[in-house]
């Protein structure tokens, strides 16, 4: 079931009218995992910089503000992340955010360090659409 609300969520990106889609750990209460809300723009996140803890359940929130689709990549650190039963790492490590969504994601942070995020769209990471997630022990 988790995985055909991925695809839904990747798939039906575009339709601005959607409301927010989940994934993973849909029924757990909020105070189970911390919310981090990242926003998308024009090229931009906001925050750049994400600070976790190892082993520490979060939801991250993806809010795109713009009107075009941006990405959330970060192939590395969703590799060193756990996921909710019946859930698994996003493809490639890239979670699509279509015009003015928002994703949520449930993991658990599990390898401490540092990890890049960038936007894969065309230009969007040189214009500054990139930052960092780093994980502490």
């Amino acid at each position: 079931m988790r995985i055909v609300a991925w695809a839904l969520a990747t798939g039906l990106g575009m339709v601005s009218a959607l409301p927010a889609v989940r994934i993973g750990w849909a029924d757990t209460p909020a105070g189970h995992a911390e919310i981090i809300t990242v926003r998308l723009s024009n090229f931009a996140y906001d925050p750049d910089h994400l600070r976790l803890r190892a082993n520490v359940p979060v939801r991250l929130r993806l809010v795109n503000d713009s009107s075009g689709r941006h990405d959330f990549s970060a192939p590395a650190f969703f590799a060193a992340s756990t996921y909710p039963p019946g859930a698994s790492a996003p493809p490639d490590g890239d979670v699509s955010v279509g015009s003015e969504q928002t994703l949520e994601l449930a993991l658990v942070p599990r390898k401490p360090g540092t990890y890049p995020l960038r936007c894969t769209h065309f230009l969007h990471s040189l214009f500054g659409m990139h930052g960092t997630i780093e994980v502490t022990p």
